[in-house]
């Protein structure tokens, strides 16, 4: 998944939006064991977030039914249902809404299958192709990736 993960060398091809990429940070903080039962400021801080942005996110994935909110005495955030359960497609969906990938990409107001543009063909089968991937991987698989990197980190800081 390079457009998604980058290529390892320092670029993307493609990537999520920021809003996605921050709502996955936070969902994978709330997936640890650490974490069951959050307060948004927590989580916030833990994954790099601007705590009243996060606010905003955590609305739409609550409005969205991944996560789950409560205010007052033993409130806060969390996953309504596990990380193998929840998708990236999900996830994206939840936050930049169900079109977000529907637009031209060269950012044509006009261009279909009768006006189409230069890059229509390819748009709408790559287009195809990442909704078919986020909807292949869940916040788990995030969770296994993020460890394996950490492990590695580790791994070189003590060979340094």
């Amino acid at each position: 998944m390079p457009w998604l993960l980058g290529s390892g060398q320092g670029e993307n091809m493609m990537t999520l939006s920021t809003t996605t990429s921050y709502a996955i940070q936070a969902l994978t903080c709330l997936a640890s064991p650490d974490y069951s039962r959050a307060m948004i400021a927590r989580v916030a801080k833990e994954a790099g977030v601007p705590a009243p942005y996060l606010a905003k996110i955590m609305k739409r994935l609550n409005d969205a039914g991944i996560v789950i909110s409560k205010r007052g005495f033993k409130g806060g955030i969390w996953l309504s249902r596990p990380p193998e359960a929840i998708t990236l497609l999900e996830i994206m969906t939840a936050v930049d809404g169900p079109e977000y990938l529907n637009g031209c990409l060269l950012g044509n107001a006009c261009c279909s299958d009768e006006r189409a543009c230069p890059t229509h063909e390819f748009w709408g089968a790559t287009r195809e192709r990442i909704r078919k991937e986020l909807g292949a991987h869940t916040l788990a698989d995030v969770l296994v990736f993020n460890a394996r990197r950490k492990r590695s980190a580790a791994a070189k800081a003590r060979r340094a």
